[in-house]
């Protein structure tokens, strides 16, 4: 702050207040005083115990606009302690970053130190004009020398309407009240303040409390009166509103409280500047079976009973403000049922787009999990039964050879000859049977693990071939000779590779060729299910694999939504093109990494 003195300013009778614009602390330079400027100190005054609760708000805003540069707009405040005189405060000056010098006088006979008289003119387009309270300045003799736009709004009345008389805005029985006023400021009084009652230009009568303070001419003599004008039904209504809507909030609240209290769905913020929870909701308890206060004591106690192969990628989760998003994770307690939960996590960002809050919403999603398993294991054993047929034919086929072969022992009296052949079609009938198993066995591994693809359609080729022969269709396989690796569950690769073929055989019912590919992209490995069949419209294809949606005149399409979820959960994807008359080509591609959903 720059070293300056006030001693030639306060020459002419005015106050100075230094300030500071956030604090609201100060210090007064009197008249006469010579002091160089210096910032106001905790020991100083403060505004929050000097100036009226009612007048803080607009003594800040006022300050604050003419720190920033904007028009200063003259206005008084009162003191806390009402038996001490107003203030008019002039004009404000900004000084530094964080504090404004303020010009000001007091409102009050001895006031008239001011060397220059002040012009009638002067004194109603800075204080009138700006005021939000209606306002009339009178004659000693009690004659209109003006009023605001405020006191117009307020009460209807014009200059052209009242002249230069108040008669018309008094109630005739009230109207010795102005000599009442105008004896008290005389006798010494600097704010004389009652409540009366006055009429609008409609007739009615208002209630108002009228705050009355004198104004001196350069002599100090009584140059006029200022009356403010608070109406009480204004006041009244105001205070009205404001109860309301403390009582809308208030009610809100406890709604918003009540929700949260008592909801499924637990609920909790967490902030990246605190680094911690900041609030979590009763729900949570029970859904990570951990008490909330160890979770606001250590952010990462909610990982207690996390299965151990989930709580990396949850604590990235929550934890982590680039890593937003959905994910399901398990939960397991000693001594009860393992747990589902979903958690779905939106980031709060601040003005410059950092992440600065994370709110995760957390659902238990046990019974749908079981009911997806469930699903899954019934559409397995509804996949077998379909199966049957044809895998009925490839049995009945080497169980006549062995018969046949068996005969001509028993003729011949020589088992060496056909025991190889007999042999060889016994594993062939066991290769078969085992498929069978494989596909319908619930219980099969629950973690996804590294496999080659190679190897899974390798197991899929006697199946494959046998439903084609149900359907009078031929199937064509083009599979790598290499391994094709990714991570999945290869039962579920092999349900969601035998929907689609089936799909294309269904798709040509005249007959015709499937061609089954497969190949590495570089960005994973694809596999390829293609048909000569009837083709889909282009209308229909968005709608694939959507429940209770089909292509076929029966069927509800349960099959090709459990492959969409199943390639979801491996983290791929499925892609269809088709030209009605010429076929269908189904491509899924797998992800190159391990960074897929266990389930």
């Amino acid at each position: 702050m720059e070293n300056l003195s006030l001693s030639t300013s306060n020459s002419t009778g005015y106050l100075y207040f230094i300030v500071h614009i956030d604090s609201g602390t100060y210090y007064v330079c009197k008249p006469g005083e010579t002091a160089p400027l210096r910032p106001p100190s905790p020991q100083d005054l403060s505004v929050h115990d000097t100036v009226h609760v009612r007048d803080i708000p607009l003594f800040f805003e006022r300050i604050r606009q003419a720190h920033r540069g904007e028009e200063f707009v003259p206005f008084s405040i009162r003191n806390r302690d009402e038996f001490y005189d107003p203030l008019y405060l002039e004009n404000a000056e900004r000084l530094d970053e964080h504090h404004v010098m303020i010009r000001t006088f007091h409102i009050k006979k001895t006031a008239s130190f001011i060397s220059v008289p002040m012009k009638t003119t002067g004194f109603m387009s800075q204080l009138f004009e700006y005021m939000d309270e209606a306002a009339v300045i009178l004659e000693p003799d009690g004659s209109i020398r003006g009023f605001n736009r405020a006191f117009t709004k307020e009460f209807g009345w014009t200059s052209e309407d009242l002249g230069d008389s108040i008669l018309s805005f008094i109630p005739h029985e009230r109207t010795d009240e102005f000599e009442m006023v105008r004896a008290r400021l005389l006798a010494g009084e600097h704010l004389v303040k009652y409540f009366t009652v006055r009429l609008n230009k409609s007739g009615e009568r208002i209630p108002v409390t009228i705050s009355a303070f004198p104004v001196y001419d350069g002599d100090g003599e009584l140059s006029a009166t200022c009356a403010l004008f608070i109406s009480q039904e204004s006041s009244a209504a105001t205070q009205s509103l404001i109860r309301l809507q403390e009582r809308i909030i208030k009610d809100r609240d406890q709604l918003i409280v009540d929700i949260m209290e008592n909801m499924d769905l637990g609920i909790a913020q967490y902030d990246f500047i605190l680094n911690r929870f900041i609030y979590l909701c009763p729900a949570i308890r029970g859904l990570f079976e951990v008490e909330l206060n160890e979770i606001y004591v250590d952010s990462l106690a909610f990982q207690k009973y996390i299965h151990a192969d989930d709580r990396a990628k949850m604590a990235d989760v929550f934890c982590n403000p680039d890593s937003t998003g959905e994910m399901e994770f398990r939960v397991v307690v000693p001594g009860k049922e393992l747990k589902w939960l979903r958690t779905k996590s939106v980031p709060i960002r601040d003005n410059d787009g950092r992440v600065v809050r994370l709110i995760g919403f957390t659902e238990d999603v046990t019974r749908q999990k079981f009911s997806e398993q469930m699903n899954l294991k019934w559409a397995k054993l509804g996949m077998v039964g379909h199966l049957a047929a044809g895998i009925a034919h490839e049995v009945r086929n080497p169980l006549t050879a062995v018969k046949g072969f068996i005969q001509l022992i028993d003729e011949t009296g020589s088992a060496d000859a056909y025991k190889d052949i007999v042999v060889e079609q016994l594993d062939r009938i066991g290769e078969i049977v085992d498929e069978l198993l494989m596909l319908s066995d619930p219980h099969q591994e629950d973690e996804m693990r590294l496999a080659d693809l190679t190897n899974v359609l390798s197991d899929l080729i006697i199946l494959l071939k046998a439903e084609a022969r149900v359907h009078n269709c031929t199937i064509r396989f083009n599979i790598p000779e290499g391994p094709l690796l990714a991570v999945c569950k290869s039962d579920e690769i092999k349900h969601v590779i035998i929907n689609l073929v089936n799909n294309s055989y269904e798709a040509m019912p005249g007959g015709g060729t499937v061609y089954l590919s497969a190949w590495d992209s570089g960005d994973g490995p694809i596999i390829e299910v293609r048909d000569e069949g009837i083709g889909i419209p282009e209308d229909r294809l968005p709608k694939l694999g959507e429940p209770y949606y089909s292509n076929k005149e029966k069927g509800i399409s349960m099959g090709l939504m459990k492959s969409f979820k199943i390639l979801e959960r491996h983290r791929g994807s499925i892609e269809f093109e088709s030209e009605v008359g010429k076929g269908t080509t189904a491509r899924i591609q797998l992800p190159l990494d391990s960074e897929t959903s266990i389930s």
